[in-house]
């Protein structure tokens, strides 16, 4: 897993949905557009406080900027394909016992 692309992808993405260009998020940061841009091409790296402060100009908690939402999808499509197979056997067991029934 590498944090540092997860950091980029999910910094750029909540950016975006908060409709703010780097030098707008620069601002509410309290530091120069282009560290922004080094942050979101990974020239730079930032500190834990600075995540922080990040995820409040963004409205976000902290870990959403390194949660690693491609882990999650696949565990959802596994989670999905469980419920699949789970729902094929169950309606496979009502059939049989109504085609029991059925015969009686």
């Amino acid at each position: 897993m590498d944090l540092s692309r997860i950091f980029i992808q999910n910094m750029k993405k909540w950016r975006k949905v908060a409709g703010l260009s780097q030098k707008e998020l620069a601002e509410k940061c309290g530091t120069g557009h282009s560290y922004i841009r080094q942050l979101e091409s990974g020239v730079g790296y930032p500190s834990f406080a600075f995540i922080g402060k990040i995820a409040e100009a963004l409205e976000i908690e902290p870990y959403q900027l390194l949660y690693n939402e491609s882990m999650q999808s696949g565990q959802s499509a596994r989670a999905k394909h469980i419920a699949s197979i789970q729902k094929k056997l169950v309606d496979t067991v009502t059939d049989d016992i109504q085609a029991a029934f059925d015969e009686l």
